[in-house]
């Protein structure tokens, strides 16, 4: 198939960058490329623009760059869930595609392309996935997917047990709080496991004799 010479107008991805002259098939240049804004042809005439708009295409890269970056990061704390009917031999009815995970994706304020979604084939199983997504040229992030039976009961954490001063020793430090001599980011701070079922003894509430 014949090729022919575009000027890329914005970032495309698995294809190039803003500014950038790519060699493509005609069909996907006619098809695609043109009607969609994202290029156009790579005349004299264009390619003289292009470089007197040369300074300005740089700083937008790096912006989307930027951009790019923040979004797959993003993407890293947005776990996707997915309840599905599942039938005999964990089979499931239907599957999950990338236009499934890109309207998911879509009613949580993120816009992708389902093409910027690499999901080789639709997820047919029960399980967790990571799934590349493509949001920049040069920028992949990746999210987490997880297809669960319907009907299974969700697993809930237990709720977690305080523990009254009886039972912390003299140098303990409250949950959330820092010794005076070593300052512990909250979120390393782990509980320790309490002794015993919490349980006051018979011998713990005796009263003393007079």
């Amino acid at each position: 198939m014949a090729k022919v010479k575009v000027i890329l107008r914005t970032d495309v991805a698995g294809l190039g960058e803003e500014g950038e002259v790519k060699d493509v098939a005609g069909g996907y240049a006619r098809n695609y490329l043109l009607p969609g804004g994202m290029a156009m042809p790579a005349t004299k005439g264009n390619l003289k623009v292009l470089e007197q708009q040369r300074s300005q295409i740089e700083v937008n890269q790096e912006q989307h760059r930027v951009e790019a970056r923040a979004l797959a990061d993003r993407l890293v704390t947005m776990p996707l869930d997915f309840p599905v009917r599942v039938g005999e031999q964990g089979r499931l009815y239907g599957s999950i595609t990338a236009s499934d995970i890109a309207e998911r994706l879509k009613s949580q304020g993120v816009e992708l392309d389902r093409r910027s979604i690499e999901v080789r084939e639709p997820l047919r199983a029960l399980g967790t996935y990571d799934v590349p997504v493509r949001v920049a040229h040069a920028v992949t992030g990746h999210l987490t997917v997880t297809l669960r039976d319907q009907n299974a009961p969700v697993a809930q954490a237990a709720p977690p047990t305080e523990a009254g001063p009886e039972q912390l020793g003299e140098d303990a430090v409250p949950i959330g709080a820092a010794s005076v001599d070593t300052v512990v980011p909250a979120g390393e701070i782990a509980p320790e496991p309490l002794g015993g079922d919490g349980q006051a003894t018979a011998e713990d509430t005796e009263e003393p004799a007079v």
